[in-house]
């Protein structure tokens, strides 16, 4: 008995979002001036570079984690940046993981959810929730709960394209 694990990432506005799944790894999304998961759009959709409030984001990404197959539990969600863009200077991530609650639609001003900064290491702990609570676990396909990250990007951010970032999503299933 084996849990798959995808990305999933909801767009769109909250009364009627795009849910997809876009896969277990690779280029899965995108940090861009456009609330979609079409890949290709990063490059003509950038965000521009502010150091001023409401300023220089891409959209929120709002994606979690789904789990098919059949397996007993899973449960101890645990999310980190396990790649940081090359160079990094200028670019910050933020992200919330616990408790975010009802998909609403994404903004690109500063966010009033994705409000700290991505971990950076394995937490070692639960730090994404399945059901409102670090210590939720599923016992058949579903989802975690949302994790709502936005990039914001300072003036001292490098000119073109950025590097790609890793985040891992680590469980444990039983």
């Amino acid at each position: 008995m084996v849990a798959t694990f995808q990305w999933s990432k909801t767009y769109g506005p909250s009364g009627g979002p795009t849910i997809e799944d876009i896969g277990a790894s690779g280029n899965a999304f995108n940090f861009m001036d456009e609330d979609s998961n079409t890949e290709a759009n990063y490059s003509t959709k950038p965000i521009t570079a502010s150091d001023a409030a409401d300023a220089g984001r891409s959209y929120e990404c709002w994606i979690r984690g789904h789990l098919t197959g059949t397996f007993n539990t899973v449960d101890n969600i645990q999310f980190w940046e396990s790649t940081d863009f090359a160079p990094d200077t200028g670019l910050q991530v933020y992200w919330k993981g616990d408790t975010v609650g009802a998909y609403v639609t994404p903004i690109k001003l500063d966010s009033l959810i994705a409000l700290s900064t991505v971990p950076v290491a394995d937490p070692g702990t639960a730090n994404v929730t399945i059901g409102g609570s670090l210590g939720g676990s599923l016992t058949s396909a579903g989802w975690t709960d949302y994790i709502v990250l936005q990039l914001d990007v300072g003036t001292t951010a490098a000119a073109g394209d950025t590097s790609l970032a890793t985040y891992t999503m680590q469980y444990d299933e039983s």
